[in-house]
């Protein structure tokens, strides 16, 4: 009997199944696995040589997440920058320009940081349509379709987002210990929220149950990656600090280390997917165990 393959996840279904089991996608619509065949539109451009989600697997290890992740982001970096500046470079911009107002308008300052985190929720939804494009086609989408896509998951995220980042402050208020929990807790928020149809705290809910068992690799995984992305920044923030000492005052500079900080920034969400899709295909892995 032929099988199915769910197209989010990537997990082998039987022809029989209605949903996948890994991640409940509906596999109706869904093409046999073995006449499965993609094309490549003219507007895409070149195939990428970017990991499938076949090529992730079960979730054993940080080495399962992080490995890929890396490949992922740098395989698709130039997409990832397209992404990127169409977004935030007019906000840089402004930063820069508007750098000296910071220490005398705090209202200034606190719209600046609301607005660099509705440009980080815009930007999540894009990218990751763009990179399940990617993986499951070996092209890239245009920049115009990924935001298209992107937008219409828009408020969900942003209520998912929000309500996690409330409940995370609440735990760092009870002695630290309980946010650093629900932050690992929520770090699968981002891509379930994109890819299933659930309601808000059906997501959350999601998120917490998938990361059980998981959060010790989550954590360190987290913590490599964020120590990977400082390690590149450093050269970036020395250039920029030692401008002025040289006589060199420029809104420049300051702009294009942000942009590039927002950018590099990215592979977190990259992480968040590489995990969902990897605690996925553990999932799959006990259930054919069971099975």
């Amino acid at each position: 009997m032929t099988n199915v393959k769910c197209t989010r996840c990537g997990v082998v279904n039987s022809f029989s199944n209605e949903i996948c089991r890994a991640c409940g996608l509906e596999l109706t619509q869904a093409a046999p696995i073995s006449t499965v065949t993609y094309s490549e539109p003219a507007q895409y451009g070149r195939r990428s040589s970017s990991p499938t989600i076949s090529s992730i697997g079960p979730f054993n290890g940080v080495g399962d997440v992080l490995g890929p992740a890396v490949l992922i982001f740098s395989k698709n970096l130039w997409l990832i920058t397209k992404l990127v500046l169409v977004i935030v470079t007019p906000f840089e911009i402004f930063k820069a320009l508007s750098i000296g107002e910071f220490l005398h308008n705090w209202q200034l300052t606190i719209g600046t940081v609301a607005l660099q985190a509705f440009c980080n929720v815009l930007i999540a939804p894009a990218l990751i349509y763009a990179l399940m494009k990617v993986m499951q086609t070996g092209v890239a989408p245009g920049i115009n379709e990924s935001y298209r896509w992107g937008l219409s998951k828009l408020v969900k995220l942003s209520l998912c987002a929000l309500l996690a980042l409330v409940l995370q402050l609440l735990g760092f208020l009870m002695l630290i210990i309980p946010g650093i929990i629900l932050y690992l807790a929520f770090r699968l928020v981002y891509p379930i929220a994109v890819l299933e149809g659930r309601t808000v705290s059906e997501t959350l809910k999601r998120s917490y149950n998938l990361t059980k068992g998981h959060k010790g690799n989550i954590f360190v995984a987290t913590f490599c990656m964020s120590l990977l992305i400082g390690i590149i920044g450093i050269p970036i923030t020395l250039v920029v600090a030692l401008l002025p000492i040289n006589g060199i005052d420029t809104w420049l500079a300051p702009a294009v280390a942000a942009i590039i900080s927002d950018i590099l920034s990215q592979a977190m969400t990259v992480l968040s997917l590489v995990m969902y899709l990897s605690i996925l295909r553990t999932s799959e892995s006990r259930q054919s165990l069971i099975e």
